[in-house]
């Protein structure tokens, strides 16, 4: 069905037979969306066809210099009938005409969506022109350039505090923190306010759930949060994993995430500090003591800090690491890589093979963060001393 809006635009009208070359013309003075506006129907009335236009100011002159005057054409204006099928391809597009092209610079070039809610970052020129309007305007381009977005809010600080939330401003749509998301099959509740995510590591979760795993393998995923590794891991594999979180709020997520998920293998999560691991009693530590195969440590800034836990939870024999970190350039796979040998060594443990090493994105100008997938073991010295 057809809806009409009770505003007027105006259109080129012109006799059907000429609609085709106009079309032409229009495609190769300019790109067509420039000149006609794709947001409005084309209307067909008797033997004349009326295309609506974008921008009628700017475009009137345009035209008339550039059709011939045998397709004898009219500007009428009259009320728009607006295209539901209309999508835009990008926010740039949707906000042709409505900020200055000076502004257009402060248009984020990406933004994270997790579920129904959009996250962006602005430029600090934003804040220091109390650019309140364009920040509006943006965010709700974002909504009509993404279907499913329905809430879209602006970062207001970094990465904070043991739990890794930052604070947030709602700028646009619903009032919510707390979303559905979808990744690689696997469905996650996710409160952006009160735990960390990232859909910027969906590749990266893809591949680590990917690998080859034995059957019945012991998993630690020490810095799980709302479980998308585990998850993805357990969607695949009959594996048994324990993920721990400091965030009581991820844990309740997490379990929760279980549920929606039909698992292979078993998670079962903790709420606790994993630094706690290695100088308690409790049953969890002693069953996990060198009794892990594979140690997951998804945290970038302090992940080497926690080596020591890792080689706890490892078998003596050894096991695998996937372990993030931020590194500088050049190089920071190869920085990355002498970091962490260097205090495995310190710690009595070395590298006996370096199975994967990249950058998985860039962090800032200066620093990449990078995943090392490592198999270490402990020193036969060391050995001989426990």
């Amino acid at each position: 069905m057809i809806e009409m809006e009770e505003e007027k635009i105006y259109y080129v009208q012109l006799r059907k037979e000429y609609a085709q070359d106009f079309l032409d013309i229009v495609k190769s003075i300019a790109t067509k969306d420039k000149i006609l506006d794709p947001q409005n129907k084309v209307i067909h009335q008797g033997d004349f066809i009326l295309f609506p236009l974008n921008n009628f100011e700017k475009t009137k002159k345009l035209i008339l210099d550039s059709i011939p005057d045998r397709f004898n054409i009219n500007f009428v204006k009259q009320l728009r009938v607006v295209n539901l099928h209309f999508k835009f391809r990008s926010i740039e597009d949707a906000l042709q005409g409505k900020i200055s092209q000076k502004y257009e610079d402060l248009i984020p070039k990406s933004y994270d969506i997790i579920g129904e809610i959009a996250i962006i970052e602005f430029d600090d020129r934003v804040y220091k022109e109390n650019l309140t309007n364009i920040k509006k305007q943006i965010a709700k381009a974002i909504i009509h350039v993404n279907k499913n977005v329905k809430t879209v809010y602006e970062k207001t600080s970094k990465i904070k505090g043991i739990h890794r939330v930052r604070d947030l401003k709602l700028l646009e749509g619903k009032n919510q923190t707390l979303t559905l998301h979808k990744e690689n099959s696997c469905l996650f509740k996710v409160d952006i306010k009160k735990t960390f995510f990232t859909p910027r590591l969906i590749n990266e979760r893809k591949r680590i759930s990917e690998l080859k795993f034995k059957k019945g393998e012991i998993i630690v995923d020490l810095f799980s949060g709302v479980g998308p590794f585990s998850i993805q891991i357990a969607k695949r594999r009959e594996a048994l994993i324990y993920a721990f979180d400091v965030n009581k709020t991820a844990i309740v997520l997490l379990k929760k995430n279980i549920q929606l998920n039909q698992l292979k293998g078993t998670i079962i999560p903790y709420n606790l500090d994993v630094k706690k691991l290695k100088r308690s009693h409790k049953e969890i530590s002693q069953t996990l003591k060198n009794n892990s195969d594979r140690i997951i440590m998804n945290l970038p800034e302090k992940a080497v800090d926690f080596l020591d836990i890792a080689i706890f939870l490892l078998k003596n024999e050894g096991g695998i690491i996937h372990i993030y970190s931020f590194s500088d350039k050049p190089s920071p796979p190869k920085r990355a890589f002498l970091t962490i040998e260097q205090k495995l060594n310190e710690l009595g443990w070395t590298v006996q093979e370096k199975i994967f090493a990249r950058s998985v994105k860039s962090y800032s100008p200066e620093t990449d963060l990078v995943v090392l997938d490592l198999l270490i073991k402990q020193n036969k010295l060391e050995i001989g001393l426990n």
